[in-house]
């Protein structure tokens, strides 16, 4: 990727696409991008997950750490949440492994949504997603 156009995350399926030819939604608290009208649309028709978005800079941040706020936010929002899937942009790896893709989304997202995963914490714009199950 040209490291004069940044890049970003689609919100929905992940592929990482330079911020110039992203298509993007102004957000109350951040900027949506998708990588085209496809995963767009399915995001307009999925409202029902909420999803914080956590940026931190300063420091290198490692997985476990990355858990840790994830959780730390989940759990301000249901005392019981639940972590159902991840995904490592940094590393490459997810969980569950779910290779196959599903409706233009990973596997492992897809799954999350298929169990009722319903918080999405993102970590600087894809470095780091966790997915949790809540009652709130």
């Amino acid at each position: 990727m040209d490291e004069s156009k940044p890049a970003v995350a689609c919100n929905v399926c992940l592929k990482e696409i330079p911020r110039s030819v992203a298509k993007s939604e102004e957000g109350s608290d951040r900027v949506y991008y998708f990588c085209g009208d496809t995963c767009y649309q399915e995001w307009l028709a999925t409202p029902d997950v909420r999803e914080v978005s956590l940026a931190v800079g300063g420091l290198p941040l490692e997985f476990e750490v990355g858990q840790e706020l994830a959780k730390a936010a989940a759990r301000s929002l249901d005392k019981e949440a639940t972590l159902i899937a991840w995904y490592d942009r940094k590393q490459g790896k997810e969980s569950p492994q779910r290779y196959e893709c599903h409706e233009n989304k990973p596997g492992w997202l897809a799954y999350a949504e298929g169990h009722g995963g319903n918080f999405k914490v993102d970590i600087n714009q894809g470095e780091y997603i966790f997915v949790f199950v809540t009652q709130s």
